[in-house]
């Protein structure tokens, strides 16, 4: 029976070539004596589960707020049952925060929280994942330290494994990890690619540190203060030398808000992320006349290697640019193909609110309502798509735009108190909207006090979406300081709207009636790929 540390795949294999004694990993915490969970410890690569409860506990898999999370989901583990204690001896802080009311089971029952990061599997056996104190952020990205180990402990050279985040003066918060081969020794390059290919590009190590063994504590369990301090590789700068390299470096230092990059800088060391390459593969395509893959960026992620892999794909032919075009007075313009599926969702369920997008801004000091009504108007005429029903033409519906005089708020204050206030919010972020009749913008203005006050919005998805709530409540905050201080906004007005977008998008890909254009293509492909999918799922799959 082994309890004590996370047990390894390779510790198994280990044993096994000494003894044939039946081989059990047990887990369980001191406040859940002796163990909560148990699981033989048969066959398998990286960490062996910690199995399920024994016959008088309970397991919970839950999420921060003590919901349960689905299976293979990564969750806090929460143990019950007859061993759990009554808490810290003469520490009642202590107690009041780990040992919680539980939410399943009798009134009064209380659970464990541990700490531990698990994982359930289908088959009701929980699997070990690392400590939720583990869990760090490095350059604004959170990142799971037990993810990086279990991919390193996979790897046949590498018998133990400890990722940690050190702060250095130059670099800044950096991965490090500790390593105990499995055989003779550990190739760190080797290492680092084969790491490169099963994680992104902001979780592979900076540094690593290979040992003969982990120091251990006087209870036998991992000093991670003993671990040594690394030596961390500074290159010197090297700078762009090609155009491609110069435009790379420029479109990073650009959307990174870097004073500068070189050949060596990683988009995700210096702070990228998905969202962000997106936008980074769409400037490079536009300056290289090229089709630029968002894959490319994750395969070659340093200015160096994707210039490199753009290089030979210059002048070939980027799609056609976004740009604002004129409209005739009442010309019709079609819809995005997602503003499509959302107006068909809508019309075919007018009472549902799923698609309201609600964004509440607490104002507190003198409230100039006469300022604020003028700026929300001056917002409105900004963003066209505030302002944007979509009526059903007889052939599919078409983007209509209003007035911004139509559709102005008007702003009149409804007092409400603070035990109030939420009930309200969600009375108006649950009402519908008709989108082939009603502008896809509301906004309701509550007073709590003299001085204390909440502006609401609520938009409909088919002109928002969640990340455009931030520039919104932004551009709104701009506009009233403007119109306090008795001027309009000084904003550069806004080089397309997302109606040019619809017409772009529809042009690029072409019509289905076309086998050659770029979504018949994509139809076709498609239509390949789910031939074989039944004709419904039974959902979960």
């Amino acid at each position: 029976l082994v309890a004590g540390e996370a047990f390894t795949s390779d510790t198994v294999a280990a044993f096994g070539r000494v003894s044939s004694a039946e081989l059990f990993n047990l887990y369980g915490p001191t406040e859940f004596t002796v163990h909560a969970t148990h699981a033989p410890a048969g066959s398998t690569t990286g960490a062996v589960p910690i199995g399920k409860p024994v016959w008088n506990a309970q397991a919970y898999v839950l999420d921060a707020r003590l919901n349960p999370v689905p299976v293979g989901v990564a969750g806090e583990l929460y143990l019950a049952g007859d061993q759990l204690a009554r808490g810290y001896l003469g520490r009642a802080d202590l107690t009041a925060d780990r040992f919680v009311a539980a939410p399943f089971g009798d009134d009064g029952a209380r659970m464990y929280r541990t700490g531990d990061l698990v994982r359930r599997g289908p088959d009701g056996s929980i699997t070990y994942l690392g400590r939720t104190d583990f869990q760090v952020k490095v350059r604004g990205l959170r990142i799971e330290l037990g993810e990086i180990e279990s991919v390193l402990t996979a790897q046949d050279s590498v018998a133990q494994a400890v990722v940690v985040a050190r702060d250095d003066e130059r670099t800044g918060a950096q991965l490090v990890a500790y390593l105990v081969p499995a055989g003779a020794g550990i190739d760190t390059d080797v290492l680092r690619v084969g790491l490169a290919a099963q994680l992104p590009g902001y979780m592979v190590p900076a540094a690593f540190v290979v040992l003969d063994v982990f120091p251990l504590n006087a209870s036998g369990k991992l000093d991670r203060k003993a671990l040594p301090q690394p030596v961390f590789e500074v290159r010197g700068f090297r700078a762009p030398v090609t155009p491609v390299q110069e435009i790379v470096a420029g479109v990073f230092a650009d959307l990174l808000g870097v004073d500068r990059v070189g050949l060596d800088d990683d988009f995700f060391t210096l702070g990228g992320n998905s969202l962000i390459a997106t936008q980074v593969t769409a400037r490079l395509g536009m300056a290289l006349d090229a089709v630029v893959p968002v894959r490319a960026l994750f395969d070659a992620s340093t200015v160096q290697a994707l210039a490199a892999r753009l290089q030979s794909h210059t002048g070939q032919g980027a799609r056609s640019r976004l740009v604002a075009r004129s409209r005739s007075a009442g010309e019709l313009v079609p819809l995005s193909f997602a503003q499509q599926r959302m107006w068909f969702l809508n019309q075919y369920d007018k009472s549902s609110s799923a698609y309201n997008l609600p964004l509440g801004i607490r104002l507190t000091g003198d409230l100039d309502v006469a300022a604020l009504q003028a700026a929300i108007g001056d917002v409105i005429e900004r963003h066209e798509s505030l302002r944007t029903i979509f009526p059903d033409i007889g052939a599919g519906p078409a983007q209509v735009a209003l007035e911004t005089s139509e559709m102005v708020p008007d702003l009149a204050m409804l007092p409400v108190t603070e035990t109030d206030l939420l009930e309200h919010l969600i009375a108006l972020a649950s009402t519908n909207f008709d989108v082939s009749a009603d502008a896809p913008l509301r906004v309701r203005l509550f007073q709590l006090s003299t001085s204390e006050y909440v502006l609401a919005l609520v938009v409909h998805h088919i002109a928002a979406d969640g990340w455009s709530l931030a520039p919104l409540a932004r551009d709104i905050m701009l506009a009233y300081t403007a119109r306090t201080a008795g001027q309009a906004p000084a904003w550069t007005p806004l080089p397309v709207q997302y109606a040019d977008y619809a017409v772009w998008q529809r042009a690029v890909l072409g019509s289905e009636d076309d086998p050659e254009s770029l979504i018949s293509q994509q139809i076709r492909y498609w239509s390949v790929e789910l031939a074989d999918l039944p004709d419904e799922l039974v959902l979960p799959v």
